[in-house]
């Protein structure tokens, strides 16, 4: 009975740890830009993010803020799978305005 009562106490703990992390993601005071957002990953790679665009706060260090924007695109050719030496790596791009 004790080993069933820790199997339902570890998936309940499992579950609502997703769920709070979707609802952090989405219920965190997401932002709108206000101006365009230049976006850099390389001296070759710059674009923009439009004015309007809806960003979601991921994480904080000190001066500066990680954001998410969602993508919806029919172009997935365009895209490769990309590995990296250690999971879970986020690399993000410098974003800046002139």
């Amino acid at each position: 009975m004790k080993f069933i009562s820790t199997i339902l106490g570890f998936i309940f703990c499992f579950s609502a740890g997703v769920f709070w992390q979707k609802w952090q993601l989405l219920e965190s005071g997401a932002v709108e830009l206000t101006k365009p957002l230049t976006l850099q990953s390389s001296p070759d790679a710059i674009g923009e993010l439009p004015k309007g665009t809806i960003l979601y706060p991921y994480s904080s260090t000190g001066s500066i803020e990680t954001f998410v924007v969602f993508v919806n695109t029919k172009n997935l050719d365009l895209m490769q799978i990309h590995n990296f030496e250690q999971k879970l790596t986020v690399t993000p791009i410098d974003g800046y305005s002139e």
